[in-house]
C-alpha cells in the first residue's frame, strides 16, 4: 500500500524518538551505576570515619533467674528485664565536614553531645517482683547506652550514675550496639533514683538520630549545616531556628509518643522497634547531582520529541526538506547531552556543567543546521529556539515543589503554539507533496 510522503516523514520521526530511547535508557543505568559508586564511598567513608549514628539514654538491664521443674530436674533458667529511664534530654552540637573518595564528596561530622537524665523508683511490677520460682538479681544489673556505630567514639568526657565514675565496655542490646557498664541498680528498692551523666564525642556521617526511650525524651540539636532534614525520623522538632548560618531545633518526645513499654522482658521489644522511633536530622545535600542527572532525563524524551516536531514543523513552513538521517543526527546528538551533563556534574557544579553541555548543544546543532538548511540565520533561529527550551529544561530539574507544574505548562504551552500555527495548514495538500 503506498504511503504518502508526509505521512511517512511523521512516521520516520516517530520511530527515531522511540530509537532513541535505547541511548536514553543506557544514559539513566549509568547514572544509577554512578549513584551505587557514590554509595560505596559513602559506606567507605562511613567504615573509617563513623557512619549515621543513631543514640539512646541508657537502658538498666536487670538479670533474672527462673526455676522450674523437668521432670526430678530443678531447671534454672536465666533472662533479663529491660527497663527505661523517666527522663532523659540531650544537648548536642553538630560540627559538619566533608570528606572525598574519588571524586565523591560525603558529609560528615562531629558531635558533642551531653545526656542527662534520671531511673525512678517505682514499684517493682510483676517483672520486677521476686517470687518462689524467680529471683532479680539487682545487683548485678547493667547500664547499657546504644550507639549505632561506636567505632565513632572519640571522647568519653564523662560517664557517671548518682556521682559514680563508669567503667563503659562495648555492649549491644539485640541488634544496636552499644557501650556498658555494671551498676548495681538496688538503690531503686530502697526507693532512690539513678541519675546518669554522659559527656561524649561522636563522629559520624549523613545523619544523627536520638532514640526517645525515656517516658519523657527532650532533645536540642544545633550545627552549623544550612540545610538539615528534620523528615528522615519519626518525630519532627516542635521548634527550630533555621538560617545561612546553621539551625538550632528543640524536639519533645513522651511515652505515649511511642510504640514500646517502659518494662519489657528479654528482647520483646526488638531493635527495629527502638530505631523505627528514632528522630533528628540529616546533613541534606540540596545539589544532589545523580537526583538532578536522573530528573532530566526523565523529561528527555519529551524534549527530544518537540525538538524534532519543530523542526518537521519549520519544513512545512520553509518548504526545506531534510532527510531522515539528518533527523537522527539531531536525535543523537540531543541524547548526547544527556551523558555529556552527567560526565561534567561529576566535576562541575551543576549549574556550570549544564551551561556547558547545553552550550555545546545548541552550538552544534547551529553549526550543523546552519550546513543542512544553507542559511545561518534560520540556523541561528533553530539554535536560539533550542537554548530556550533547554533553559526551561534547567528550571525543572532545580525546582523540587513545582516540576509537575511548570512541565504541565509547557507541554500545554507548546502544544498549543504548535495547534495556532498550524491551524491554517492544508494537510491533505500536503500529504500530496513530493519530497523526503
Amino acid at each position: 500500500m503506498f504511503i504518502k510522503p508526509l505521512t511517512a516523514k511523521l512516521l520516520t520521526i516517530g520511530a527515531l524518538t522511540v530509537v532513541l530511547l535505547l541511548p536514553l535508557s543506557q544514559v539513566r543505568s549509568l547514572v544509577a551505576e554512578r549513584q551505587g559508586m557514590r554509595q560505596t564511598a559513602v559506606d567507605s567513608i562511613g567504615a573509617g570515619w563513623g557512619r549515621s549514628q543513631v543514640v539512646g539514654p541508657p537502658i538498666l538491664e536487670i538479670p533474672t533467674e527462673t526455676e522450674s521443674t523437668v521432670g526430678e530436674r530443678v531447671v534454672r533458667t536465666p533472662g533479663f528485664v529491660h527497663v527505661l529511664p523517666a527522663t532523659a534530654s540531650f544537648e548536642s552540637r553538630l560540627e559538619p565536614d566533608r570528606r572525598r573518595l574519588g571524586i565523591y564528596e560525603v558529609p560528615v561530622y562531629v558531635a558533642s553531645l551531653k545526656l542527662a537524665g534520671r531511673f525512678v523508683a517505682e514499684p517493682p511490677g510483676e517483672l520486677l517482683s521476686d517470687t518462689p520460682s524467680r529471683v532479680v538479681h539487682w545487683k548485678r544489673a547493667r547500664l547499657i547506652v546504644p550507639i549505632a556505630d561506636v567505632r565513632g567514639i572519640r571522647e568519653v568526657k564523662l560517664a557517671t550514675a548518682n556521682g559514680a565514675a563508669l567503667h563503659l565496655q562495648p555492649d549491644a542490646y539485640d541488634a544496636i550496639s552499644a557501650i556498658g557498664a555494671p551498676f548495681d541498680a538496688s538503690v531503686l528498692l530502697q526507693g532512690k533514683g539513678i541519675e546518669f551523666r554522659f559527656d561524649l564525642t561522636v563522629a559520624g556521617s549523613e545523619s544523627f538520630q536520638i532514640m526517645p526511650l525515656a517516658r519523657e525524651t527532650s532533645a536540642r540539636l544545633a550545627s552549623s549545616w544550612p540545610h538539615p532534614n528534620f523528615s528522615s525520623g519519626a518525630f519532627l522538632p516542635v521548634s527550630y531556628d533555621l538560617d545561612a548560618q546553621g539551625f538550632d531545633a528543640r524536639w519533645q518526645v513522651l511515652e505515649l509518643n511511642r510504640g514500646y513499654p517502659q518494662v519489657w522482658p528479654e528482647t520483646l521489644v526488638d531493635a527495629e522497634r527502638l530505631r523505627a522511633s528514632a528522630f533528628g536530622v540529616g546533613l541534606y545535600q540540596p545539589v544532589d547531582t545523580y537526583q538532578r542527572n536522573e530528573r532530566a532525563i526523565k523529561y528527555a524524551l519529551l524534549f527530544i520529541a518537540i525538538t524534532l516536531m519543530s523542526i518537521f514543523l519549520w519544513e512545512q513552513v520553509t518548504g526545506m526538506r531534510l532527510h531522515a538521517m539528518q533527523y537522527l543526527l539531531v536525535g543523537l546528538a540531543l541524547s548526547v547531552f544527556y551523558l555529556l551533563l552527567l560526565a561534567l556534574s561529576e566535576h562541575l557544579a551543576f549549574a556550570v556543567a549544564y551551561l556547558v553541555a547545553a552550550g555545546a548543544l545548541v552550538a552544534l546543532i547551529g553549526i550543523y543546521l546552519a550546513g543542512v538548511l544553507r542559511s545561518r540565520r534560520l540556523a541561528g533561529i533553530a539554535a536560539a529556539a533550542i537554548a530556550s527550551v533547554y533553559g526551561l529544561l534547567y528550571l525543572l530539574v532545580l525546582s523540587e515543589q513545582y516540576a509537575l507544574l511548570l512541565g504541565a505548562l509547557f507541554v500545554f504551552a507548546v502544544l498549543g503554539t504548535i495547534m495556532v500555527v498550524t491551524r491554517r495548514f492544508d494537510w491533505h495538500a500536503l500529504s500530496n507533496d513530493g519530497g523526503d
